[in-house]
């Protein structure tokens, strides 16, 4: 009977490595979701940037267009955008001279809650960043070449950066 206790013993510490390899391998978002889900919304080239852990995604991937399709619903004004995102719609927000950072703070000062789920999803994201894609991502966030893109839905906020050709996509666990 003692001599088979050894063996519980390494097949349980095999057990215990083997969950907690699982665990450290668990991540929110898989990189041909999240490829899949924005193919959907603008033409994807390579993928330059990829992270997700169980707290957060983040991903930049280069676009072959400037231009967002269905189910993306492109609006020209903040209003526009709360009222399609009250229906859990997809929302795009192009507008004019506005920066996606402007963007989003109209959104929570006309709608505190929606507002909160923009801002949840771009923070938490960061933490999912190197310094380097921290850098890019803030100059995105300020730049009115950009325009910020919500899914309700899914909590998904990305930013279309359209003077260097790329998409960001930021997702928090909150």
């Amino acid at each position: 009977m003692f001599a088979a206790q050894p063996y519980r013993l390494t097949a349980l510490r095999g057990l215990a490595a083997l969950a907690l390899g699982g665990l450290a391998g668990c991540a929110m978002d898989r990189e041909a979701d999240v490829r899949a889900q924005l193919d959907t919304w603008v033409e994807l080239g390579a993928t330059s940037y990829f992270q997700s852990t169980m707290e957060c995604t983040a991903g930049v991937f280069a676009t072959g267009s400037q231009y967002l399709s269905a189910p993306v619903q492109t609006v020209r004004s903040v209003r526009q955008g709360l009222l399609l995102m009250g229906h859990d719609i997809a929302v795009a927000f192009d507008v004019s001279g506005q920066t996606p950072t402007l963007v989003s703070e109209a959104v929570m000062t006309a709608d505190l809650p929606k507002g909160l789920g923009v801002l949840s999803s771009g923070v938490a994201a960061k933490g999912c960043m190197d310094d380097t894609l921290t850098r890019s991502y803030l100059a995105a966030l300020h730049s009115d070449q950009a325009m910020l893109i919500f899914d309700p839905a899914s909590n998904v906020m990305a930013v279309l950066d359209r003077a260097g050709e790329r998409i960001f996509y930021a997702r928090g666990n909150i």
